[in-house]
């Protein structure tokens, strides 16, 4: 009996565990060897950063519902309005497609394109991504593309200038993903660089890796960019003090919003501002006064922390993840390099985008309004999912407006007409199932109301139905052919005003045509200009350089005909010196020869003599 039971119990439940250890050991040692193996993409620094824990929203500024039963406007016709700009009353904003839009008097109008034509969001890389936008007080609008850089652009002349380009190196790095920009009074532009490593379609590795992020500033006057700050997680949202001197920008991956001066004794100091928020904050904007605007893209709080704040401190869990994401996406990498194809690219592009996040940011919308100083004075609150995942707000007439990267449509909620102000010194921490339920007592009122409301219409339904009832059947065949004849009618006007409208397309078109044509023709005809300017300051420096020669050839010349000159002379000099020592050695010899012979007559008049003298003698 004891044999039986230790062979069919014991025995198997000791294998079952075994293979459960050597289950639990070869994954390991796999998730091991993915995070350590070396050279393995994507080559970027993980490094360990420390982050404050959200902290919750006070319970009265939680009731601030405002951003609730928010209307989708344009729904189904515009796809993610990252970013607004307000100008002469008309709104503006960058959407997917790399198109500048303008929303004035209920329509959608293109305005500018700094990419090139493309397929779908896939190759938003070729189409371009705008994302912040600015106008300065002279009307040009000013917008950071992803893609591309930073471009100013005049809507009254349609002229576009790049100021900073995505493949500049500013201080030995290039700027691979543009976020968002301030523009001060004297025309400085101010942006944020997300990531210096990868491009928006990848963004997903920077937010496991962050830590390379910049603000940069752009001089116009001498058309240069400089570092102000780096080493930054996530940099997003960026806007300027009312006396421009200093600017705050978020820090998405810290849920933290950062102070850098500009001005004063702390010039290029960058502290924090906010810090704990009860989400990650993108797109800030300056109230106008003193206080700054911030939308929170995913909320949080203490229970529930976002994605990166949960990761800060495990660097090699992030590293792991991002190259489980790139062990994802290289067979699409390597199948798209010998069949291109629409199926690859969208898995590309999904795996490292942005995107590939919606699911984990929940429906919760915040927007939050702090002072000079960081405390939260006032916060608006959506619960109902009506938006989601805000990045950024504007005011505009009677209406904020609510804009998100991900969205198909632009949020609306009427603007409060007495804002309600709480200021906060200490974020006290409240736990999710306090806050849930608040917003189910809430609900569960709301709902009351609704079905006492919805009992008394249906009682008064009920009376008036009786009494209609025999008018209704009368008029029901007339009331048929007057809706048949205003359905023609209707679907005539519909057909005649959607001809009008393609019409208008069409000529918008040909006239940004015509306007691009005419600007090509401007620059086409700069060039030449440019081209002959060139060549005749080419022509004239070659037949300078070409008389210099020649003075050149006459001066070598004659230098060489006053040394032969020169020459001439000594020889002329030396062959009259050597004459006139020939004449006087001739002279010499002259007279020598005279003196000899002078001396020879004299000899021989001495030898007559004595001659003469011995015959004398010898006579005698």
């Amino acid at each position: 009996m004891f044999i039986s039971y230790h062979f069919f119990i014991v025995l198997p439940a000791k294998m079952g565990c075994l293979s459960c250890t050597w289950t639990f050991v070869k994954i390991f040692l796999l998730c091991a060897i993915i995070t350590f193996l070396p050279g393995l993409p994507p080559h970027a620094e993980f490094k360990e950063y420390s982050v404050v824990r959200p902290k919750a929203l006070d319970a009265e500024l939680l009731l601030r519902r405002h951003l609730d039963k928010a209307e989708r406007i344009f729904d189904g016709q515009i796809t993610g309005p990252e970013a607004f700009a307000v100008y002469n009353g008309a709104v503006y904003t960058g959407i997917d497609g790399g198109f500048v839009v303008q929303i004035d008097e209920g329509e959608i109008k293109p305005v500018v394109k700094f990419g090139e034509n493309c397929e779908d969001i896939t190759e938003e890389h070729i189409c371009g991504r705008p994302l912040g936008l600015k106008f300065d007080a002279a009307g040009n609008l000013y917008v950071a593309d992803a893609y591309y850089g930073i471009f100013k652009y005049n809507i009254q002349k349609a002229e576009k200038t790049l100021l900073v380009g995505v493949d500049e190196e500013i201080e030995g790095k290039k700027s691979k993903f543009i976020n968002d920009l301030a523009v001060a009074k004297d025309g400085t532009v101010y942006f944020t660089v997300t990531t210096t490593t990868f491009p928006l379609f990848d963004a997903l590795y920077a937010l496991l890796s962050p830590g390379d992020g910049r603000v940069v500033k752009y001089d116009p006057r001498s058309k240069k960019a400089t570092v102000l700050a780096e080493g930054l997680l996530l940099p997003n949202g960026i806007a300027l003090s009312k006396n421009e001197d200093f600017l705050v920008f978020s820090e998405t991956a810290a849920a933290r919003v950062m102070r850098l001066d500009l001005k004063g004794n702390n010039k290029g100091t960058v502290s924090i501002l906010a810090e704990g928020l009860p989400g990650l904050p993108d797109n800030i904007r300056f109230d106008g006064q003193d206080g700054f605007f911030v939308a929170l893209v995913a909320s949080a709080d203490e229970s529930h922390p976002a994605l990166p704040v949960t990761l800060a401190p495990f660097p090699n869990i992030r590293k792991f993840l991002a190259r489980v994401l790139y062990l994802l996406e290289m067979p699409f990498i390597q199948i798209h390099k010998l069949y291109p194809n629409y199926f690859t690219r969208r898995a590309i592009h999904s795996i490292g985008h942005f995107s590939v996040t919606q699911p984990l940011l929940g429906d919760h919308v915040t927007i939050l309004h702090l002072d000079s100083k960081g405390d939260i004075t006032d916060a608006l609150v959506g619960r109902d999912g009506s938006v989601s995942h805000i990045s950024d707000m504007i005011v505009s007439g009677d209406y904020i407006l609510l804009g998100s990267p991900y969205n198909n449509y632009i949020g609306r909620v009427p603007r409060p007409n007495a804002p309600h102000h709480v200021t906060i010194k200490n974020v006290r921490f409240e736990s999710a199932e306090e806050v849930d339920e608040s917003a189910a007592r809430k609900a569960a009122e709301e709902a009351q109301a609704v079905r006492a409301r919805e009992e008394q219409a249906r009682k008064a339904a009920e009376a008036a139905s009786k009494a209609k009832k025999a008018a209704e059947e009368a008029a029901n065949r007339k009331a048929a052919e007057e809706a048949a004849r205003l359905k023609k009618e209707a679907e005539s006007a519909a057909q005649k005003a959607a001809q009008e409208a393609k019409a208008k397309l069409a000529a918008e078109e040909a006239k940004k045509r015509a306007a691009e044509e005419a600007q090509a023709r401007k620059l086409a005809e700069e060039a030449r200009a440019k081209k002959a300017a060139e060549e005749a300051r080419a022509k004239k420096a070659a037949e300078e350089a070409r008389a210099k020669k020649i003075a050149e050839e006459s001066a070598k010349k004659a230098a060489e005909e006053a040394r032969l000159k020169n020459a001439a002379e000594d020889a002329a000099k030396k062959a009259a010196k050597e004459a006139k020592a020939k004449k006087a050695a001739e002279e010499s010899a002259k007279r020598a020869a005279e003196e000899a012979k002078a001396k020879k007559l004299a000899q021989e008049a001495q030898f007559a003599k004595e001659t003469k003298a011995r015959k004398a003698a010898g006579e005698l």
